[in-house]
């Protein structure tokens, strides 16, 4: 999505009404499920790319880890950890790349709605969003992918291991 001064207004007033619902919540403890709702959907849009409806990785961000790591070999069709293959998320502001080296995987984004991407070596990358559900699904019996992690930088040592 390309951000004209039309809609930099509107997405602006937008999270300034989230943010001020957001304190009140942080204040309360009362959390509405359109603000939660709201949120993700602003933050999608935001990040969202105008060609493919990719996200987009941020520019700024600094890689801190990769599963597996360079030292083993890439996850394959028949060894891709359980947990990648259900809806999972990063935690926030942890970002991801999938990295297909070979072969075809399919990357469903759950949320806001559910997109589908096939992801094939080594044209198409999958950008993971913080906190956002995902899976993915060999498509191609030669499939060859590793994940990378990304961050902020500020937001923690580079060398820290998240959980």
């Amino acid at each position: 999505m390309t951000l004209s001064p039309r809609n930099n207004v509107a997405a602006t007033t937008a999270l300034a009404i989230i943010l001020t619902f957001a304190m009140f919540s942080l204040a309360t403890g009362h959390r509405p499920k359109f603000i939660t709702s709201a949120f993700t959907t602003l933050r999608s849009k935001l990040t969202m790319s105008s060609s493919s409806g990719m996200p987009t990785l941020p520019s700024n961000v600094v890689k801190y880890s990769q599963v597996p790591a360079d030292s083993k070999p890439p996850f394959t069709s028949t060894k891709i950890p359980r947990g990648l293959l259900k809806d999972h998320s990063t935690k926030e502001g942890t970002w991801g790349v999938i990295d297909v080296r070979k072969g075809t995987l399919e990357y469903t984004i759950m949320e806001p709605s559910v997109q589908v991407f096939e992801l094939k070596a080594p044209t198409r990358a999958g950008i993971i969003q913080p906190t956002v559900l995902h899976h993915v699904k060999a498509l191609t019996d030669d499939l060859e992918f590793v994940v990378e992690f990304y961050r902020l930088p500020g937001t923690g040592p580079v060398d820290e291991k998240r959980e």
